[in-house]
């Protein structure tokens, strides 16, 4: 190889390019045709992304434009101009001719797609950016050109005419582009014919050989070996293809010619097949490389670490059973899935055996995943080109070993994959699951019959989500409580009756880690008592409303449990916040009270605690407060706590104005405290003795014996009391080491709220949030702080690292301030008008109210001289209602146009800031390209005109 004639041959094709404005306007049309792909979409606004992602979908199709407009000139143009017998004679092999024109093509193209950067620098105007996507991305394009020019210059080298060379390198590189909706043509046709069933592999594997397919891992943020390979592939290939080109003047024509063309048709096809064997065998193995920043595509250490501590002797099995094509929604989250358990297989080796099925309805697989594991197809709506329309998919996967089996039925868009991955693969392999025990209260988390409403009820979500994990039982505390459990849940432990309530305490005592939920007011689920109210009848509200059932059931003493632990829990004071982060959410009452982001001044977790060390925000509903005693002699350390704006508003006060606090009305009466609340606690630590509840016997017997004093009473947890009948049993070693945590003394966990566990904040998270929707900002942990303290306090810390990792995508934060603005003044408006309104009425039923008492007072006087003035003052009183009537409907009707006419405003304001981004990002782009194209226009006239005489130029 001549490296001095290659660089020649690369600097005159290069130069050549740009030595005229012609150049410079193709790039100008690339650089434009980009910008518009990445930013004109609605999708770009709709997502509200800091990315590409609208790129990635539109630039092999742009390529398929840009590229045969650079490669048909390559050697098209010699052999149109005759400079290719010229070029041919120069001191070099055709490999240095190919490659010089090759990298100079190449040199181009990685120009073009240098001024698309500057589309990047107004990304990065309007939000923060994860440049370690970019950079992977921006691979992604350069190798995807750098295929395609390779494939064009085959074009190039088989005419001698311009226009046939571009529209041969457009035809060539077409199938490499449209082969990426393959699998869509090809099932719609097969579907048509009745096909379906021997087409279903074919558009598959012809879309496994697209660019876009294998570019998908370069949009998300991967540089990965077998997409490198595959581009690679394609380029040394077509490069020899084009020495085979270039070099069939020595044999073609004379005698040999038949016998040489096959001779490197056969070379060419085993080179081909070489390509392929390479690319198998670099998938099988696909060495990957996350530049994001967020490290968005790659496991946790801590799955990396179970994974590696399973058993040879017992692996797992994971059959996935994921549709083949699913709605556009729904994408990005196969992909994850498919990419996740990828990962899954490769670090377990042979620990686990990975089972991948595409599933379609009515198929061997979907029979298959139905009568082995229960798992569905789920119904799920999707919108394309505006129609709406109902698809059926399978995105189950069903976890075995021996004869444990963990399914999940469904992963949908906002269900964290890995962890649940993760934590169905520990949870199968090991022999003995944790206990958990689920104390039986009012609040009815496991389902059966209700006997209110004759209807069989399902467990709540907590309870599903809990046995997925653990090992769990529901616990009536009529009895002594068993010690064999590595934790309890008590929810709404004040329903409990007295026996059942000092059995729980009993329990608590001895030293059994327990999670408490108590609320003032519980929100969700009606049919739990609040912490100051009666329990319901037997029977339930319909045999309240009927006047049967008899009394209600007796309510334990909860103050007995928190003497214990040395808190107060009040049980009428429920806890308002004047603080919203969100925006869209400003019409919400105080009673939603949001804890975090942290600020520089409010810690609202506790960083120490592997709890609350990762949660970025919950949202309590209408919670109360943990407020821990005077000196107490217990750890108690509060893990959750609101901002210093606060009020506290009293139960009953709060049922009777529910309407006006949940509308915003002003009046309510409130009790502004202006501090902050402890929302939840976890308390640790042996109790003092003079807590300790007496037996019953000692109550009843009042003897000497009895009434020493508590601290001369050894402490002897419950359930350690040797039998005197029979030895002790000799324990295993987990429970040896489950009694020596129990004997450090009591490990609880108390929460304010129940909310927190009912099925809303868990369908939120399984299911995601709609771009479109209102809560589209909310990324709740409310799921992960619940399922945090039952790992904590059942000492399974395995799956917190896990479950509390968050994929960080950037937003367009930059500009969503400026939405957000525009928006509050809606908000702002309505508020407004809604007080005015409030006002309003308030002043209305003020003068209707004074009428009706002077009228009271004169028909009181039974006097016959007034009565003539009391059927005036009833007219008055009748057209003053009418009046207000009309005044009132007035200004709603008033305020109703107005809020219509804001919000027309506020949607025109937001879509011309949008457009103002659009048009500069799309515009500002293409302004250099274009003066450097001016520029090269204005030299190349006046060198033209140079030492020419103006009497020749005029004419």
């Amino acid at each position: 190889m001549n490296l001095h004639v290659l660089f020649a041959i690369f600097k005159r094709n290069f130069l050549s390019y740009f030595s005229s404005a012609t150049g410079y306007v193709f790039i100008c049309v690339f650089v434009l045709l980009t910008a518009f792909a990445a930013f004109w979409p609605e999708e770009f606004f709709n997502s509200n992304l800091a990315n590409l992602d609208q790129l990635n979908t539109y630039l092999p199709w742009i390529l398929l434009i840009f590229i045969p407009a650079i490669t048909m000139s390559v050697w098209a143009e010699e052999r149109q101009e005759g400079t290719d017998e010229l070029l041919l004679t120069i001191p070099a092999s055709d490999l240095d001719v190919v490659l010089g024109k090759y990298l100079a093509a190449l040199a181009i193209y990685t120009v073009a797609l240098g001024f698309s950067l500057l589309s990047v620098y107004n990304l990065s105007l309007l939000g923060s950016l994860d440049y370690g996507l970019i950079q992977a991305n921006y691979v992604g394009y350069w190798l995807v050109g750098a295929a395609m020019l390779a494939v064009g210059m085959v074009a190039s080298f088989l005419t001698n005419n311009l226009t046939v060379a571009f529209i041969l390198g457009l035809a060539f590189n077409a199938p490499l582009v449209f082969t990426s909706s393959a699998d869509v043509i090809i099932s719609n046709v097969a579907a048509a014919l009745n096909r379906a069933d021997r087409f279903e592999n074919f558009g598959m594997v012809l879309e496994g050989m697209s660019i876009g397919h294998h570019f998908e891992d370069f949009g998300r943020g991967l540089v990965t070996l077998s997409g490198a390979a595959y581009f690679l592939s394609i380029i040394f290939v077509m490069l020899y293809l084009s020495m085979v080109l270039i070099g069939r003047r020595h044999w073609s024509g004379g005698r040999d010619n038949e016998s040489m063309g096959l001779h490197y048709l056969a070379r060419a096809l085993s080179l081909f097949c070489v390509a392929i064997g390479i690319n198998l065998i670099l998938a099988r193995l696909d060495w990957r490389l996350d530049l994001s920043s967020e490290k968005l595509n790659s496991l946790s250490p801590s799955t990396s670490t179970l994974i590696a501590g399973l058993k040879p002797e017992r692996p797992v099995y994971i059959e996935a059973y994921i549709s083949p094509r699913v709605p556009e929604n729904y994408v990005q989250t196969r992909l994850n899935l498919i990419f996740l358990l990828r990962e899954v297989d490769k670090s377990g080796g042979n620990n686990v055996v990975l089972r991948m099925h595409n599933t379609i309805p009515f198929s061997v697989e979907a029979k298959s995943a139905e009568d082995q594991f229960g798992i569905f197809p789920r119904q799920v709506e999707s919108s394309t080109r505006g129609s709406h329309q109902l698809d059926q998919i399978y995105l189950g996967v069903a976890f075995t070993c021996g004869l444990q089996k963990v399914i999940v039925p469904f992963f949908d868009r906002g269900l964290p994959a890995e962890y649940e991955i993760v934590r169905s693969i520990a949870t199968v392999s090991e022999e003995k699951r944790k206990r958990i025990g689920v104390l039986t209260t009012d609040a009815r988390l496991f389902g059966g019959m209700d006997f209110s409403t004759f209807q069989q009820t399902p467990n709540q979500k907590v309870i599903d989500e809990l046995q997925k994990q653990f090992d769990v039982v529901q616990v009536d505390s009529s009895s002594p409580i068993s010690p064999d459990f590595d934790a309890l849940v008590a929810v709404q432990p004040s329903s409990m009756g007295p026996e059942q309530l000092d059995n729980f305490v009993a329990a608590v005592r001895s030293g059994i880690p327990t999670a408490i939920f108590e609320d003032p007011f519980p929100m969700f689920d009606g049919r739990v008592p609040a912490s100051s109210q009666q329990r319901q009848r037997p029977g339930g509200p319909m045999a309240s409303m009927m006047g049967g059932g008899g009394p209600p059931p007796p309510k334990g003493d909860i103050q007995k449990l928190w003497d214990l632990l040395e808190v107060t829990v009040p049980s009428r004071d429920i806890i308002m916040q004047k603080y919203n982060p969100h925006p869209r959410l400003k019409a919400y009452p105080d009673l939603f009270v949001f804890v975090g982001p942290a600020t520089d001044g409010w810690k609202p977790f506790d960083n120490k605690s592997s709890v609350t060390n990762k949660l970025q925000e919950i949202l309590f509903l209408s919670p109360g407060e943990v407020h821990q005693k005077t000196k107490p002699s217990l750890d108690i350390t509060p893990l959750i706590t609101t901002t210093s704006r606060t009020s506290t508003i009293d139960y009953d006060t709060l049922r009777a104005n529910m309407n006006q606090v949940f509308t915003g009305a002003v009046g309510v009466p409130l009790v502004r405290t202006q501090r902050e609340y402890v929302l939840a606690a976890q308390i640790r630590g042996k109790p003092k003795a003079e807590n300790l509840p007496m037996a019953d016997e000692q109550a009843d017997n009042k003897s000497a014996e009895d009434n020493k004093s508590a601290e001369d009473t050894p402490f002897i947890p419950f359930g350690d009391i040797p039998s005197n009948d029979k030895p002790e049993p000799k324990k295993a070693a987990d429970d040896k080491a489950a009694d020596a945590k129990k004997s450090d003394g009591m490990n609880v966990i108390v929460v304010s709220d129940i909310d927190l566990l009912y099925g809303e904040f868990f369908m939120i998270r399984e299911q995601g949030l709609d771009k479109t929707s209102q809560f589209r900002d909310l990324d709740l942990d409310n799921v992960s702080f619940v399922l945090n303290i039952i790992d904590e306090l059942a000492d399974e810390d395995r799956f917190l690292e896990i479950r509390n990792r968050k994929r960080k995508h950037h937003k367009l934060d930059k500009l969503e301030e400026q939405v957000q603005e525009a928006e509050t003044a809606v908000e702002d408006k309505r508020k407004e008008l809604s007080t005015k309104i409030a006002k309003a009425k308030r002043e209305g039923e003020q003068k209707l109210e004074e009428k009706r008492r002077d009228l009271s007072q004169k028909l009181a006087l039974n006097d016959q001289d007034v009565l003539g003035m009391i059927q005036d003052l009833q007219n008055e009183i009748e057209i003053e209602q009418e009046r207000f009537s009309a005044k009132i409907s007035r200004f709603e009707r008033e305020g109703e146009q107005e809020v219509d006419k804001i919000q027309t405003e506020t949607a025109l304001k937001i879509r011309q800031i949008q457009d103002k981004h659009r048009m500069q990002a799309i515009i500002l782009p293409t302004i250099p390209p274009l003066i450097l194209a001016l520029f090269v226009f204005v030299v190349r006239r006046l060198r033209e005109t140079e030492g020419v005489s103006r009497r020749r130029m005029k004419h």
